[in-house]
């Protein structure tokens, strides 16, 4: 899980690098590499948005991995910092019903157009008893001004449970995201 988060990091920010130069040819000096002006990005201003994701929990003791989605609302406040309210359902084998509540704090790089973020929290999960936890996470998310703002992101959270440290959980999230 870790090899695939750090493959989806690191592919997005070396496509970043490449943009932004145009090649351009003068008659006998031959090619010459002209850097183009960058706007910056403002997809990261105060708002809100709606995302989907697909993902996996992935339990620490008991049970096996499984496949999963859910759905997301976020707000942030300024730039920097925001709330972010999920559910995600997964296909344990009796359904885990996770319902997370997260302060998260973001820090844009405007001339990427992306934004490495953390995230903190509790939450409650359902799968035949109820029981709340704890979570710490980290993701970064990538912008398309070109697609009014879409957001593509991918994370992870590992839960502590309150009640059985046993119990205790990591889940990844890869999704979109739609600001509004």
């Amino acid at each position: 899980m870790q090899s695939i988060f750090t493959l989806l990091i690191s592919a997005a920010l070396v496509s970043s690098a490449h943009a932004g130069a145009t090649t351009t040819y003068s008659g006998k000096s031959g090619k010459v590499v002209q850097p183009m002006a960058q706007a910056g990005c403002d997809c990261f201003a105060p708002g809100a948005a709606f995302g989907v994701f697909g993902g996996g929990i992935f339990p620490k003791e008991d049970g096996a991995d499984a496949a999963g989605g859910g759905v997301l609302f976020d707000y942030f406040f300024t730039e920097y910092i925001g709330f972010q309210g999920s559910y995600g359902l997964f296909a344990t084998s009796s359904e885990h019903h996770q319902f997370d509540g997260s302060l998260v704090l973001r820090a844009p790089i405007t001339s990427l157009c992306v934004a490495p973020y953390m995230m903190g929290g509790a939450g409650m999960s359902v799968n035949g008893d109820n029981n709340t936890d704890y979570h710490l996470g980290a993701g970064i998310e990538a912008r398309f001004a070109s697609m009014d703002c879409m957001g593509l992101f991918v994370d992870g959270t590992y839960h502590f449970a309150a009640d059985d440290q046993d119990s205790d959980f990591t889940v990844g999230r890869v999704g979109v995201k739609f600001r509004f």
